[in-house]
């Protein structure tokens, strides 16, 4: 197996495995939280706008200038009535709409101005609060990425920092945000990948995602195929062993161990307590754990990349690389030692 792919599975394996990470708390997150809570609606309170006119103080619909209409509905709005005229709309609310609003009674044109806006929220909070500001905002929304209309955004002095977003073309109440709602979309971004604000969970990350994990997952069983095929690899619970005469050369001891030997040299030693030098753990990337040998033993691509052909031809191999069925004498030079009851 290539380098480069122990490389790639290594950094997809952190990769993947952060996500994970991610995913294990995020849901814990979901199963823990106040869902009521979550969805910022702890002093949400309906409001009653409904009230009564006589039909014939209402202007026919025909007089009304607007032309292509697709619906034309009655509305209310602390009592009075005005005609919500559809001229496009999607398929769900926050997608782009051409939405106009007209006086019932007289037919003009009706725009939900600050003053209607600031009412709307201080009523549809449960409970005495003072508003610090009142912008209509233009899509992109930081706190609703998915909205594609302008919308009403009054910030409110309270403990949970609420802000009440309100829909101009119909005076609805779109949502409360504050802070408890602001951690519950904080999870939803990060369980959904949702790193570039979209507000969903299909986009490209998601694919990429899928994509590196199946990446993961090819180059984990082309690693397991070529350690099977080296004998490094056993399915047996039976460890057969085999005694391997092991020279310390920075303490000048020789130890006779009996190591596994379907087990590389550098695992074997290290359950003896023979530590040798290593950044990769194992992995054949960092070419520090050198064994040497008098014997002939083949040299793994792993030994012909991290190894000088004079390191080679004096016998030089990498312990992760070889089975101690391969060699019987081996010269290494470790960290410490922490086993003291080898022989």
């Amino acid at each position: 197996m290539p380098q480069w792919n122990k490389s790639l599975h290594k950094w997809l394996s952190l990769l993947v495995g952060i996500q994970l990470l991610i995913w294990l708390v995020t849901g814990l997150y979901f199963n823990l939280m106040d869902h009521r809570k979550a969805s910022g609606n702890s002093n949400l309170q309906s409001i009653n706008h409904q009230g009564i006119i006589a039909p014939e103080r209402l202007i026919p619909v025909t007089q009304l200038a607007v032309q292509n209409a697709k619906h034309i509905g009655l509305l209310w709005l602390f009592g009075k009535p005005y005609y919500q005229v559809t001229i496009e709309r999607g398929a769900h609310s926050y997608q782009a709409h051409n939405i106009k609003l007209f006086d019932a009674s007289t037919g003009a044109p009706f725009t939900l101005n600050e003053s209607l806006a600031r009412t709307i929220a201080l009523k549809s909070y449960n409970g005495p609060v003072n508003i610090i500001s009142a912008d209509l905002l233009a899509p992109p929304m930081d706190e609703l990425p998915k909205q594609k209309n302008p919308l009403w955004q009054v910030k409110l002095q309270d403990e949970l920092h609420t802000h009440v977003y309100i829909e101009p073309t119909s005076g609805a109440v779109v949502a409360h945000i504050n802070d408890e709602r602001r951690v519950r979309d904080l999870m939803f971004k990060l369980h959904f990948m949702d790193y570039l604000g979209t507000g969903g969970f299909n986009h490209w990350l998601t694919i990429t995602f899928a994509l590196l994990t199946l990446a993961l997952t090819i180059t984990g069983l082309a690693w397991l195929s070529e350690r099977y095929r080296a004998g490094q690899l056993s399915f047996t619970h039976q460890h057969k062993t085999q005694n391997v005469t092991v020279h310390v050369s920075n303490t000048q001891h020789t130890h006779v161990l009996a190591l596994d030997k379907h087990s590389t040299l550098f695992d074997s030693l290290a359950q003896q307590g023979i530590m040798l030098p290593s950044n990769c753990g194992g992995g054949g990337t960092c070419g520090m754990c050198r064994i040497q040998t008098n014997q002939p033993v083949k040299v793994t691509q792993a030994d012909q990349t991290r190894l000088s052909q004079s390191k080679l031809e004096q016998g030089f191999r990498l312990a992760c690389q070889h089975n101690a069925c391969d060699i019987q004498h081996i010269t290494v030079r470790t960290l410490k030692r922490t086993n003291k009851n080898a022989s």
